[in-house]
């Protein structure tokens, strides 16, 4: 949650636990689950709101007035950390993780192929990071499914007799196989593994990756009922990063 939603929730906790600082509301607690609800109920907010000092939540923990057989000094100290919290945020203490755009890896070895196309392929790569960091995710993934399809379309034109000779290369109607610029990203993740440019596992996910992509067609998005979410993004990368890894050293 961001530092906002944090402080109008512990200054709502902090009107209920004391009427005055110093001065705490004991009669309204009927017994000690009661404050410790209250401490508890404290503590998830304090975990939710990054950028807080790490000594603020172990002191917490670790304070033995909140095992006092006593409502008044539990209430009395949860009342003083939420005031050390409250001064803490309304000063602009909490810094937002500041979004990174990391650079590509460098798969020039199987790009150089065209030129111009890895400075494209570079685009959408920061691109899709872009999108991410604006919570823009089916832009992201589908940015991301781009990326992995044109650099496993370098990989099998970089070695095209070891791709068109594998036995998972597409055949049309007629039985031949067609120019490699033509193949589909299904086409060419099972050539890969089957050539070695991809490892097994990793072309299981690739596949996952691209049924993700495919809901560029809005007609898929709604059939999958895709609804994509950070983790979705954050297992997509893994999976780019380890398939581009494997194919630039496979060369």
């Amino acid at each position: 949650m961001d530092s906002q939603q944090a402080l109008t929730l512990l200054k709502g906790i902090q009107s209920e636990i004391e009427f005055s600082p110093g001065v705490a509301r004991t009669d309204d607690f009927g017994g000690l689950r009661v404050v410790d609800a209250k401490v508890k109920e404290t503590r998830m907010i304090l975990s939710g709101v990054s950028g807080l000092p790490d000594s603020l939540v172990k002191d917490m923990d670790s304070d033995t007035n909140f095992e006092a057989n006593s409502r008044r000094v539990r209430l009395e100290t949860l009342a003083e950390y939420i005031r050390s919290t409250v001064k803490f945020l309304a000063a602009g203490g909490v810094s937002k993780p500041k979004k990174q755009i990391i650079a590509p890896p460098d798969y020039s070895k199987i790009t150089q192929i065209m030129p111009g196309l890895q400075e494209v392929i570079d685009s959408r790569w920061r691109e899709a990071q872009r999108c991410q960091h604006v919570k823009a995710y089916t832009g992201a993934i589908i940015l991301m499914g781009s990326v992995l399809e044109a650099l496993l379309l370098c990989r099998a034109n970089t070695s095209p007799d070891k791709a068109y000779q594998s036995s998972k290369a597409p055949k049309n109607k007629q039985g031949k196989t067609p120019a490699i610029q033509d193949w589909n990203l299904n086409s060419l993740i099972e050539v890969a593994v089957d050539c070695g440019w991809l490892k097994t596992d990793r072309g299981k996910f690739s596949h996952a990756l691209r049924e993700s992509r495919n809901v560029v067609h809005p007609w898929v998005h709604v059939t999958t009922r895709a609804n994509f979410d950070e983790a979705t993004c954050t297992t997509s990368w893994e999976v780019l990063k380890a398939s581009v890894q494997d194919m630039v050293e496979s060369v």
